[in-house]
């Protein structure tokens, strides 16, 4: 029961935390309502859950040196895509199809998530000195610990989603407009952030 609380504390913390995730989020809850944003950051939710179970496993290694390099460059590419998206949300001819909806919100997320290796290394630290401190045991750290991380994630996503559909109604568009340059300028200053790491990291 420990295990699964912890999990879900450091779940609800770390999708709470300021990232490029949770701006895209509410980029989108804000412009398209609660199910595009909630698919974001179930993507991202999923992608922790994933590394939090590879951290436990002790798998971080695997992310360092040359492959650290071109993970950060790879999730930095995939944060500067998501910056376009937001600032030409209605790039297509059919408005209707340019509508993001869950799937294809929860795909982008997950994407970008996975491809951030900084985030497995977080994961691998956050177990190195959670579990000897709550004496939990290996089955534990593999099995409630990533389960609460999940669930964790879940209500903030609940929550972010919610709360940013609900003030979207009273967003007019020019506010949504510079809402969504700004959120893009972010995501975009995440992703080129990335993508110098990443070189730096090879050179």
């Amino acid at each position: 029961m420990t295990a699964l609380l912890v999990g879900i504390g450091l779940g609800f913390t770390v999708a709470a935390s300021f990232g490029p995730i949770n701006v895209f989020g509410l980029s989108n809850g804000l412009r398209y309502g609660f199910w595009p944003a909630f698919g974001v950051l179930v993507g991202a939710t999923a992608a922790d859950g994933l590394y939090a179970f590879l951290g436990g496993l002790g798998v971080a290694a695997v992310f360092t040196g040359e492959a650290e390099g071109w993970f950060q460059i790879l999730g930095g590419a995939a944060l500067l895509l998501i910056a376009a998206r937001i600032v030409r949300p209605e790039s297509e001819e059919d408005g209707q199809r340019a509508v993001p909806g869950f799937r294809r919100s929860f795909a982008v997320a997950l994407g970008a998530t996975l491809a951030n290796p900084l985030t497995i290394v977080y994961w691998a630290a956050a177990f190195a000195g959670v579990v000897p401190k709550f004496d939990l045991s290996r089955v534990e750290a593999l099995t409630l610990l990533p389960a609460g991380v999940v669930f964790g994630g879940l209500c903030w996503a609940l929550l972010l989603a919610a709360g940013s559909a609900f003030a979207g109604r009273y967003v007019n568009e020019r506010l949504l407009a510079w809402l969504s340059l700004a959120s893009a300028a972010l995501v975009a200053g995440f992703g080129g952030w990335f993508v110098v790491s990443g070189i730096r990291a090879l050179a």
